[in-house]
């Protein structure tokens, strides 16, 4: 470093193993457990949920894990995806290895990162709750192994599962007080409903305060017509997602750090 001031990155992301959930959850959820599937087209699909699945089975998904501040990461064009385009696991290395990723932060100078899902931004679209609470479980547990490889400078911010305030309450005190995470992040989108700002969240902000532990709300590209109720909808449609999701994100994560 060329100053004595610490360089952190707020946003970072990893990229979650395909069998994450299946190696992490709880066995009794592990039918349930989202998967990375493959195609006979040879595409990939994230199966989520029986509601929700990302990718359409004809395209690969390893954009998502292909964009790097490297020189050397390939120019994808998203709309250009087809079957032979990288696939998941062939995104950069450092989203799955901490100590590759600890090579990429040494080279570009960064001190300490805040660590983000990047599949696992897709969780909040399972309802059914104990199955919801246990692939966070199971998230969580897997992000703090990955941190374990320098816990001074790999920052885990844990997610929790506010289908149901209860358990997202269970999750937070797991997340501070077993994985020792500093941080936990929100979806902006309601949740059964409810806007962040709704009074039943109340104890969880309580519960965070007392432990003293950071919120973030992370956005989602995806996610733009369900950020757009809720605390958004006053909102020009054209202005939600920027407003609502990367500004307050940005601003947000910002805090973490200081």
């Amino acid at each position: 470093m060329t100053t004595d001031a610490m360089l952190i990155d707020c946003d970072g992301h990893i990229l979650e193993p395909p069998s994450l959930w299946q190696d992490y959850i709880d066995p009794g959820f592990r039918e349930k457990a989202p998967r990375m599937l493959y195609t006979e087209q040879g595409g990939e699909v994230f199966w989520v949920s029986d509601d929700f699945s990302l990718g359409d089975g004809v395209k690969t998904l390893g954009a998502g894990g292909t964009f790097s501040a490297s020189d050397t990461a390939p120019d994808i064009k998203l709309m250009e995806l087809d079957a032979s385009s990288p696939k998941w696991v062939e995104g950069v290395a450092g989203g799955f290895d901490p100590t590759k990723r600890l090579v990429d932060m040494d080279r570009d100078e960064i001190d300490q990162t805040f660590l983000y899902p990047t599949l696992g931004l897709f969780l909040d679209l399972v309802s059914d709750v104990p199955q919801a609470a246990a692939n966070y479980r199971a998230y969580n547990r897997w992000l703090a192994d990955y941190c374990s490889a320098a816990p001074d400078r790999l920052f885990g911010v844990g997610a929790l599962p506010l289908q149901s305030v209860e358990t997202a309450i269970e999750e937070l005190r797991h997340c501070v007080k077993t994985l020792g995470f500093k941080a936990i992040f929100l979806r902006p989108n309601p949740y059964n409903g409810r806007p962040l700002h709704h009074p039943d969240f109340h104890p969880l902000w309580a519960e965070a305060q007392e432990l003293d532990c950071a919120i973030a709300i992370h956005g989602r590209e995806t996610s733009a017509q369900r950020v757009g109720s809720g605390p958004c909808q006053s909102l020009p449609p054209r202005l939600r997602l920027p407003n609502c999701a990367r500004k307050s994100t940005r601003s947000t994560k910002a805090c973490i750090a200081c």
